[in-house]
Protein backbone atom coordinates (compact mmCIF):
# COMPACT_ATOMS: atom_id res chain seq x y z
CA UNK A 1 0.00 0.00 0.00
CA UNK A 2 0.94 3.62 -0.51
CA UNK A 3 -0.11 5.66 2.55
CA UNK A 4 -0.01 9.44 2.86
CA UNK A 5 0.05 10.62 6.48
CA UNK A 6 -1.13 14.14 7.33
CA UNK A 7 -0.37 14.99 10.99
CA UNK A 8 -1.58 18.13 12.75
CA UNK A 9 1.80 18.65 14.42
CA UNK A 10 5.21 17.30 13.56
CA UNK A 11 8.91 17.71 14.23
CA UNK A 12 10.90 20.65 12.92
CA UNK A 13 14.37 22.13 13.35
CA UNK A 14 13.17 24.17 16.32
CA UNK A 15 11.05 21.35 17.83
CA UNK A 16 12.79 18.09 16.91
CA UNK A 17 10.76 15.83 19.24
CA UNK A 18 7.29 17.17 18.37
CA UNK A 19 5.02 14.52 16.86
CA UNK A 20 7.51 11.71 17.37
CA UNK A 21 4.66 9.22 17.50
CA UNK A 22 3.59 10.04 13.93
CA UNK A 23 7.06 9.42 12.56
CA UNK A 24 7.37 6.16 14.50
CA UNK A 25 4.03 4.95 13.15
CA UNK A 26 5.10 5.90 9.62
CA UNK A 27 8.35 3.98 9.96
CA UNK A 28 6.54 0.95 11.40
CA UNK A 29 4.38 0.93 8.27
CA UNK A 30 7.48 1.25 6.12
CA UNK A 31 9.09 -1.68 7.95
CA UNK A 32 5.98 -3.72 7.09
CA UNK A 33 6.66 -3.08 3.40
CA UNK A 34 4.38 -0.11 2.72
CA UNK A 35 5.23 3.08 0.87
CA UNK A 36 4.69 6.10 3.13
CA UNK A 37 4.87 9.88 2.77
CA UNK A 38 4.13 12.82 5.06
CA UNK A 39 2.58 16.23 4.46
CA UNK A 40 2.63 18.41 7.56
CA UNK A 41 0.37 21.50 7.23
CA UNK A 42 0.49 24.33 9.75
CA UNK A 43 -2.53 26.58 10.16
CA UNK A 44 -1.28 29.99 11.32
CA UNK A 45 -3.42 32.68 12.89
CA UNK A 46 -4.35 36.05 11.44
CA UNK A 47 -1.89 37.75 13.78
CA UNK A 48 1.05 36.37 11.75
CA UNK A 49 -0.35 37.16 8.31
CA UNK A 50 2.15 39.94 7.59
CA UNK A 51 5.15 37.83 8.47
CA UNK A 52 4.96 35.12 5.79
CA UNK A 53 3.17 34.13 2.64
CA UNK A 54 1.75 30.70 1.87
CA UNK A 55 4.75 28.64 0.92
CA UNK A 56 6.32 25.22 1.10
CA UNK A 57 8.68 25.84 3.95
CA UNK A 58 10.41 22.52 3.70
CA UNK A 59 10.78 19.34 1.71
CA UNK A 60 13.26 16.63 2.47
CA UNK A 61 13.78 12.92 2.17
CA UNK A 62 13.98 11.94 5.82
CA UNK A 63 15.89 8.67 5.61
CA UNK A 64 13.49 7.32 3.00
CA UNK A 65 10.41 9.09 4.38
CA UNK A 66 9.45 11.93 1.97
CA UNK A 67 8.26 14.87 4.05
CA UNK A 68 6.58 18.09 2.95
CA UNK A 69 5.73 20.98 5.24
CA UNK A 70 3.60 24.04 4.51
CA UNK A 71 2.40 27.07 6.44
CA UNK A 72 -1.01 28.53 5.64
CA UNK A 73 -1.85 32.03 6.81
CA UNK A 74 -5.48 32.53 7.85
CA UNK A 75 -6.59 35.86 6.34
CA UNK A 76 -10.32 35.87 7.05
CA UNK A 77 -10.98 36.33 10.75
CA UNK A 78 -14.29 35.07 12.16
CA UNK A 79 -15.12 33.14 8.97
CA UNK A 80 -14.02 29.70 10.02
CA UNK A 81 -15.50 27.56 7.27
CA UNK A 82 -14.09 29.73 4.49
CA UNK A 83 -10.72 29.95 6.22
CA UNK A 84 -10.63 26.17 6.63
CA UNK A 85 -11.57 25.67 2.98
CA UNK A 86 -8.76 27.98 1.84
CA UNK A 87 -6.36 26.17 4.13
CA UNK A 88 -7.37 22.79 2.70
CA UNK A 89 -7.05 24.04 -0.88
CA UNK A 90 -3.56 25.30 -0.13
CA UNK A 91 -2.54 21.93 1.33
CA UNK A 92 -4.04 20.22 -1.74
CA UNK A 93 -1.51 22.08 -3.90
CA UNK A 94 1.24 20.42 -1.90
CA UNK A 95 -0.55 17.10 -2.30
CA UNK A 96 -0.36 17.47 -6.10
CA UNK A 97 3.37 18.19 -5.85
CA UNK A 98 3.71 15.02 -3.79
CA UNK A 99 1.74 12.97 -6.36
CA UNK A 100 3.90 14.22 -9.23
CA UNK A 101 7.01 12.96 -7.48
CA UNK A 102 5.79 9.83 -5.65
CA UNK A 103 2.52 8.83 -7.30
CA UNK A 104 -1.04 8.81 -6.04
CA UNK A 105 -1.46 7.23 -2.59
CA UNK A 106 -3.92 4.43 -1.95
CA UNK A 107 -5.16 6.10 1.21
CA UNK A 108 -4.85 9.21 3.40
CA UNK A 109 -4.44 8.83 7.15
CA UNK A 110 -4.71 12.11 9.07
CA UNK A 111 -4.02 12.69 12.74
CA UNK A 112 -6.43 15.03 14.57
CA UNK A 113 -9.10 17.10 12.85
CA UNK A 114 -7.46 20.41 13.77
CA UNK A 115 -5.96 21.06 11.41
CA UNK A 116 -4.36 18.28 9.39
CA UNK A 117 -7.53 16.20 9.43
CA UNK A 118 -9.54 18.95 7.75
CA UNK A 119 -7.06 19.16 4.90
CA UNK A 120 -6.79 15.38 4.60
CA UNK A 121 -10.57 14.98 4.47
CA UNK A 122 -10.89 17.68 1.79
CA UNK A 123 -8.14 16.15 -0.35
CA UNK A 124 -9.54 12.63 0.00
CA UNK A 125 -13.03 13.73 -1.06
CA UNK A 126 -11.69 15.79 -3.96
CA UNK A 127 -9.58 12.90 -5.25
CA UNK A 128 -11.84 9.95 -4.34
CA UNK A 129 -9.40 8.47 -1.87
CA UNK A 130 -10.09 6.38 1.24
CA UNK A 131 -9.69 8.52 4.35
CA UNK A 132 -8.90 7.58 7.94
CA UNK A 133 -8.70 9.96 10.89
CA UNK A 134 -7.11 9.31 14.28
CA UNK A 135 -8.04 11.81 16.99
CA UNK A 136 -5.59 12.63 19.77
CA UNK A 137 -6.62 16.05 21.07
CA UNK A 138 -7.73 16.43 24.68
CA UNK A 139 -9.25 19.82 23.82
CA UNK A 140 -12.67 18.31 23.09
CA UNK A 141 -12.83 17.20 26.72
CA UNK A 142 -10.92 19.98 28.46
CA UNK A 143 -12.82 22.86 26.84
CA UNK A 144 -10.36 24.01 24.18
CA UNK A 145 -12.71 23.21 21.29
CA UNK A 146 -16.09 24.85 21.87
CA UNK A 147 -16.96 26.90 18.78
CA UNK A 148 -20.05 25.42 17.13
CA UNK A 149 -18.53 25.47 13.63
CA UNK A 150 -15.49 23.58 14.91
CA UNK A 151 -17.71 20.99 16.56
CA UNK A 152 -19.75 20.61 13.36
CA UNK A 153 -16.55 20.24 11.32
CA UNK A 154 -15.23 17.53 13.64
CA UNK A 155 -18.52 15.62 13.67
CA UNK A 156 -18.75 15.73 9.87
CA UNK A 157 -15.27 14.29 9.51
CA UNK A 158 -15.71 11.62 12.20
CA UNK A 159 -19.06 10.53 10.73
CA UNK A 160 -17.88 10.38 7.11
CA UNK A 161 -14.35 9.00 7.39
CA UNK A 162 -13.85 5.44 6.21
CA UNK A 163 -12.58 4.79 9.73
CA UNK A 164 -12.34 7.04 12.77
CA UNK A 165 -9.71 5.83 15.22
CA UNK A 166 -9.40 6.75 18.89
CA UNK A 167 -6.50 5.75 21.13
CA UNK A 168 -8.27 4.54 24.31
CA UNK A 169 -11.63 3.27 25.50
CA UNK A 170 -11.98 6.09 28.00
CA UNK A 171 -11.30 8.77 25.37
CA UNK A 172 -13.75 7.04 23.01
CA UNK A 173 -16.50 7.22 25.63
CA UNK A 174 -15.73 10.83 26.55
CA UNK A 175 -15.55 12.26 23.03
CA UNK A 176 -18.66 10.42 21.83
CA UNK A 177 -20.52 11.82 24.82
CA UNK A 178 -19.23 15.39 24.44
CA UNK A 179 -19.92 15.52 20.69
CA UNK A 180 -23.16 13.51 20.92
CA UNK A 181 -21.87 10.88 18.52
CA UNK A 182 -23.09 7.28 18.14
CA UNK A 183 -21.21 4.70 20.22
CA UNK A 184 -20.13 3.05 16.98
CA UNK A 185 -18.30 6.15 15.67
CA UNK A 186 -14.78 5.22 16.73
CA UNK A 187 -12.57 2.16 16.61
CA UNK A 188 -10.02 1.92 19.41
CA UNK A 189 -6.46 1.34 18.22
CA UNK A 190 -3.93 1.93 20.96
CA UNK A 191 -0.71 3.81 20.45
CA UNK A 192 2.42 1.80 19.77
CA UNK A 193 5.77 1.58 21.54
CA UNK A 194 8.86 2.04 19.40
CA UNK A 195 11.08 -1.04 19.37
CA UNK A 196 13.86 1.07 20.88
CA UNK A 197 12.23 0.88 24.32
CA UNK A 198 12.27 -2.94 24.44
CA UNK A 199 16.00 -3.20 23.77
CA UNK A 200 18.45 -4.21 26.49
CA UNK A 201 16.06 -4.47 29.42
CA UNK A 202 17.83 -3.36 32.60
CA UNK A 203 16.46 -4.78 35.85
CA UNK A 204 16.77 -2.14 38.56
CA UNK A 205 16.34 -2.93 42.25
CA UNK A 206 16.04 -0.53 45.18
CA UNK A 207 17.31 -0.50 48.73
CA UNK A 208 15.94 1.97 51.25
CA UNK A 209 19.34 3.58 51.84
CA UNK A 210 19.75 4.78 48.24
CA UNK A 211 18.00 7.56 46.34
CA UNK A 212 14.73 6.61 44.66
CA UNK A 213 14.48 8.27 41.24
CA UNK A 214 11.15 9.21 39.71
CA UNK A 215 11.17 10.33 36.07
CA UNK A 216 8.51 12.23 34.14
CA UNK A 217 8.57 13.41 30.53
CA UNK A 218 6.09 15.61 28.68
CA UNK A 219 5.53 19.06 27.27
CA UNK A 220 5.42 21.52 30.13
CA UNK A 221 1.79 22.53 29.79
CA UNK A 222 -0.88 23.36 32.41
CA UNK A 223 -2.88 20.15 31.84
CA UNK A 224 0.19 18.06 32.69
CA UNK A 225 -0.15 19.45 36.24
CA UNK A 226 3.54 19.47 37.16
CA UNK A 227 2.84 21.72 40.15
CA UNK A 228 0.81 18.91 41.70
CA UNK A 229 3.81 16.63 41.26
CA UNK A 230 6.18 19.17 42.79
CA UNK A 231 3.80 19.77 45.70
CA UNK A 232 3.74 15.99 46.22
CA UNK A 233 7.54 15.86 46.38
CA UNK A 234 7.42 18.62 49.01
CA UNK A 235 4.78 16.64 50.94
CA UNK A 236 7.00 13.54 50.88
CA UNK A 237 10.12 15.36 52.09
CA UNK A 238 8.09 17.04 54.83
CA UNK A 239 7.41 13.54 56.15
CA UNK A 240 11.15 13.08 56.54
CA UNK A 241 11.57 10.94 53.41
CA UNK A 242 14.58 12.56 51.78
CA UNK A 243 15.97 9.77 49.61
CA UNK A 244 13.89 10.87 46.62
CA UNK A 245 14.69 12.60 43.35
CA UNK A 246 12.48 13.81 40.49
CA UNK A 247 13.87 14.19 36.97
CA UNK A 248 11.66 16.21 34.62
CA UNK A 249 12.09 15.81 30.87
CA UNK A 250 10.47 18.16 28.38
CA UNK A 251 10.21 21.79 27.41
CA UNK A 252 7.28 24.14 27.04
CA UNK A 253 5.67 27.42 28.10
CA UNK A 254 5.80 26.61 31.82
CA UNK A 255 9.53 25.83 31.93
CA UNK A 256 10.66 29.00 33.73
CA UNK A 257 7.58 29.13 35.95
CA UNK A 258 8.15 25.56 37.13
CA UNK A 259 11.83 26.22 37.83
CA UNK A 260 10.83 29.23 39.91
CA UNK A 261 8.27 27.08 41.74
CA UNK A 262 10.95 24.53 42.60
CA UNK A 263 13.01 27.35 44.11
CA UNK A 264 9.96 28.57 46.02
CA UNK A 265 9.43 25.09 47.47
CA UNK A 266 13.14 24.78 48.31
CA UNK A 267 13.42 21.61 46.24
CA UNK A 268 16.39 22.49 44.03
CA UNK A 269 18.39 19.62 45.51
CA UNK A 270 15.58 17.15 44.73
CA UNK A 271 14.43 18.15 41.22
CA UNK A 272 16.33 18.15 37.92
CA UNK A 273 15.08 19.83 34.72
CA UNK A 274 16.42 18.00 31.68
CA UNK A 275 14.88 19.98 28.80
CA UNK A 276 13.58 18.39 25.61
CA UNK A 277 14.89 14.85 25.21
CA UNK A 278 15.60 12.76 22.14
CA UNK A 279 14.15 9.27 21.99
CA UNK A 280 17.53 7.78 22.93
CA UNK A 281 17.76 10.18 25.89
CA UNK A 282 14.27 9.19 27.09
CA UNK A 283 15.32 5.55 26.94
CA UNK A 284 18.45 6.35 28.94
CA UNK A 285 16.43 8.16 31.64
CA UNK A 286 13.99 5.26 31.88
CA UNK A 287 16.84 2.79 32.23
CA UNK A 288 18.30 4.78 35.13
CA UNK A 289 15.12 5.70 37.02
CA UNK A 290 13.10 3.45 39.30
CA UNK A 291 9.58 4.57 38.37
CA UNK A 292 7.77 6.86 35.95
CA UNK A 293 5.26 9.33 37.39
CA UNK A 294 2.54 11.24 35.54
CA UNK A 295 0.39 13.92 37.18
CA UNK A 296 -1.84 14.96 34.25
CA UNK A 297 -5.39 16.24 34.61
CA UNK A 298 -6.44 14.37 31.45
CA UNK A 299 -4.69 11.99 29.04
CA UNK A 300 -6.17 10.50 25.90
CA UNK A 301 -3.73 7.59 26.28
CA UNK A 302 -0.22 8.25 27.62
CA UNK A 303 2.49 6.98 25.26
CA UNK A 304 5.14 7.88 27.85
CA UNK A 305 3.59 5.30 30.17
CA UNK A 306 3.85 2.38 27.78
CA UNK A 307 7.40 3.44 26.92
CA UNK A 308 8.15 3.16 30.63
CA UNK A 309 6.53 -0.25 30.91
CA UNK A 310 8.51 -1.43 27.89
CA UNK A 311 11.64 -0.60 29.89
CA UNK A 312 10.28 -2.52 32.88
CA UNK A 313 9.54 0.56 34.96
CA UNK A 314 6.34 0.55 37.09
CA UNK A 315 4.06 3.59 36.94
CA UNK A 316 2.53 6.08 39.33
CA UNK A 317 -0.21 8.05 37.57
CA UNK A 318 -3.20 10.19 38.35
CA UNK A 319 -6.60 8.87 37.37
CA UNK A 320 -6.51 10.82 34.11
CA UNK A 321 -8.59 8.74 31.71
CA UNK A 322 -6.61 6.98 28.98
CA UNK A 323 -4.14 5.16 31.26
CA UNK A 324 -7.04 3.16 32.74
CA UNK A 325 -6.90 1.01 29.59
CA UNK A 326 -3.64 -0.59 30.69
CA UNK A 327 -2.47 0.46 34.18
CA UNK A 328 -3.36 -2.10 36.87
CA UNK A 329 -2.08 -3.27 40.25
CA UNK A 330 0.64 -5.47 38.72
CA UNK A 331 2.31 -2.66 36.74
CA UNK A 332 1.55 0.53 38.63
CA UNK A 333 -0.42 2.62 41.07
CA UNK A 334 -3.26 4.96 40.12
CA UNK A 335 -3.97 7.94 42.35
CA UNK A 336 -6.55 10.67 42.71
CA UNK A 337 -5.23 14.07 41.57
CA UNK A 338 -4.56 15.59 44.99
CA UNK A 339 -1.30 16.27 46.78
CA UNK A 340 -1.74 13.78 49.60
CA UNK A 341 -3.07 11.03 47.33
CA UNK A 342 -0.33 11.35 44.72
CA UNK A 343 2.37 11.70 47.39
CA UNK A 344 1.15 8.60 49.21
CA UNK A 345 1.03 6.67 45.94
CA UNK A 346 4.66 7.63 45.32
CA UNK A 347 5.60 6.57 48.86
CA UNK A 348 3.81 3.27 48.30
CA UNK A 349 5.78 2.80 45.06
CA UNK A 350 9.03 3.33 46.99
CA UNK A 351 7.96 0.79 49.61
CA UNK A 352 6.66 -1.86 47.20
CA UNK A 353 8.94 -1.24 44.22
CA UNK A 354 10.85 -4.52 44.46
CA UNK A 355 7.60 -6.52 44.27
CA UNK A 356 7.01 -5.50 40.64
CA UNK A 357 8.18 -8.09 38.10
CA UNK A 358 10.03 -5.93 35.59
CA UNK A 359 10.35 -8.72 33.04
CA UNK A 360 6.58 -9.23 33.09
CA UNK A 361 5.94 -5.49 32.80
CA UNK A 362 7.98 -5.35 29.62
CA UNK A 363 6.59 -8.56 28.12
CA UNK A 364 2.95 -7.62 28.77
CA UNK A 365 3.62 -4.24 27.18
CA UNK A 366 5.18 -5.92 24.14
CA UNK A 367 2.20 -8.25 23.74
CA UNK A 368 -0.24 -5.31 23.69
CA UNK A 369 1.60 -2.34 22.19
CA UNK A 370 4.56 -3.51 20.09
CA UNK A 371 4.96 -1.88 16.68
CA UNK A 372 4.12 -5.03 14.71
CA UNK A 373 0.89 -5.65 16.62
CA UNK A 374 -0.46 -2.10 16.32
CA UNK A 375 0.72 -1.81 12.71
CA UNK A 376 -1.28 -4.95 11.87
CA UNK A 377 -4.43 -3.47 13.43
CA UNK A 378 -4.00 -0.25 11.44
CA UNK A 379 -3.26 -2.17 8.24
CA UNK A 380 -6.51 -4.13 8.63
CA UNK A 381 -8.46 -0.86 8.78
CA UNK A 382 -6.58 0.42 5.72
CA UNK A 383 -7.49 -2.67 3.68
CA UNK A 384 -11.14 -2.40 4.71
CA UNK A 385 -11.23 1.29 3.73
CA UNK A 386 -9.60 0.62 0.36
CA UNK A 387 -12.00 -2.23 -0.32
CA UNK A 388 -14.97 0.14 0.27
CA UNK A 389 -13.72 2.39 -2.53
CA UNK A 390 -13.34 -0.32 -5.16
Amino acid sequence: MHILIIPSWYKSITEPVLGTFFEEQARALMSAGHKVGIIYPQFSSVSTMFNKKDEIIDFYDDNGLPTYSVIHQAIIPKMRKLAYKMFSENVEKIYYNYVKKYGKPDLIHAHSVFHGGMAGYYIAKDNNLPFIITEHLTAYITGGITHQEDIETAKQIFNNADASIIVSENFKHDIEKVLNLPETTFTVVHNMVADLFFKDLIIKKFNQQEEFVFFTNSFLLPRKNHKLLLDSIKYITAKGINNIRLRIGGDGPLYNELKDYVNELALTDKVDFLGALSRAEVKRELDHCHSFVLSSNYETFGVVLIESLACGRPIVTTDSGGPSDFIHSKNGITSLASIDNLANAMIKMMEEYNTFDQHKLSEECRSRFAEKKIEAEIEALYLKAIDKHK
